[in-house]
Parts: structure tokens; C-alpha cells; sequence
């Protein structure tokens, strides 16, 4: 199964979780809640992933999950890997090619769903992506 859906956002992790735009944090996890009129935030553990695992924060707004930070804390089950190998699991994950591999700038795409950013930390050197969640 493919991890992630273009047209939809959504992210099937092989545990058999499914993240997607606008679901109540009782479908993430039954023992969480959102707090009312308030963002909240909240971390789930590490997720394998085909090459890897990640790391996932999600951000709950007014309408459900509206954004997915995702770390890449293992690749290929290594833990201690450079952020350049990170870069290139995480675009692989997406089904994207890196358009700047070089430099690493961050690269943000407008897609049906809201918005992927996919980045690397300038500081620390760690990759990771965003994916926001627009309200439907």
C-alpha cells in the first residue's frame, strides 16, 4: 500500500493507523482529546514506515487533525544517518523528487488537500516535512 495520497493527505502507516485531514483525535488514538476553541498538539510514538520510521506531531484544530509535522528518526534502521539521507527517504516517501538536493532549500507544494513542506533544518540538519491540513 502506498504510504501517502496526493490528492488527499492521507498517510497509511503500516501499523494501520491512517492520518488525514479533519479526523477527531479519538480516531488517532481513543484516549486523547482535544482541548475546545484551543490548537493542541501531540506527539505519537515512532511509526515504521517502509525504508524507516518517523516521528509524527499532530496538530489538532477546530475541525480535527489539521497538520502532521513528521521527523525521520530511522532510515534503512539506522538512527545516527545524515540529514542528506533523511532528505532523500522523506522525498521518496511522498513519491517526490528532490528539486534541491544541493543546497536543501525547503520545498512547499499546493496540493489538493492544503499544503507539503519538505525541509531541512539549517541548525541541526535534521529533515523533515508538514503536511497542512486546509479545512473542507
Amino acid at each position: 500500500m502506498q504510504f501517502f495520497n496526493p490528492y488527499t493527505g492521507e498517510m497509511h502507516f503500516p501499523c494501520g493507523l491512517c492520518l488525514r485531514g479533519g479526523i477527531p483525535a479519538e480516531q488517532i488514538d481513543p484516549n486523547l482529546r482535544a482541548l475546545p476553541g484551543e490548537d493542541t498538539a501531540f506527539c505519537l510514538p515512532h511509526l515504521a514506515v517502509e525504508g524507516g520510521a518517523l516521528a509524527p506531531v499532530c496538530t489538532l484544530g477546530e475541525g480535527g487533525l489539521a497538520a502532521v509535522r513528521l521527523t525521520a528518526v530511522s532510515v534503512n534502521g539506522r538512527q545516527q544517518t545524515p540529514g542528506e539521507r533523511q532528505r532523500a527517504f522523506l522525498f521518496g516517501l511522498f513519491g517526490l523528487k528532490d528539486p534541491c538536493p544541493d543546497t536543501q532549500q525547503p520545498v512547499r507544494i499546493k496540493a489538493p488537500f492544503g499544503h507539503l513542506t519538505l525541509y531541512t533544518d539549517p541548525v541541526s540538519g535534521q529533515a523533515g516535512a508538514l503536511v497542512e491540513y486546509v479545512p473542507g
